[in-house]
């Protein structure tokens, strides 16, 4: 996002807390006074955590989800070392 854009309003989230993320997808919708932002999972694994709701503000860059890295339908495939610390998803 640009230099001058220093919060958002989360829109919807796309994922809840218990459902599975893959790296990449789509969890949440951020509106700026410029532009609405599709913020992606940074990581593969389960939503353990929400620490934002909808129609609330968050500044760029802070933590708004805790996704448990390598836990749900895709573990398999997770490598053992990232399953040991959860991930968070920032705003955008």
């Amino acid at each position: 996002m640009g230099d001058s854009i220093t919060e958002g309003t989360i829109l919807e989230f796309a994922k809840n807390v218990g459902n599975h993320v893959a790296l990449e997808e789509m969890v949440a919708s951020v509106e700026t006074d410029k532009v609405t932002v599709e913020v992606r999972a940074p990581a593969a694994g389960t939503i353990t955590k929400l620490f934002a709701s909808v129609d609330d503000t968050v500044i760029v860059g802070t933590d708004f989800m805790e996704i448990d890295v390598g836990v749900g339908e895709a573990s398999a495939a997770a490598p053992a070392a990232a399953a040991a610390s959860p991930a968070v998803a920032a705003a955008a």
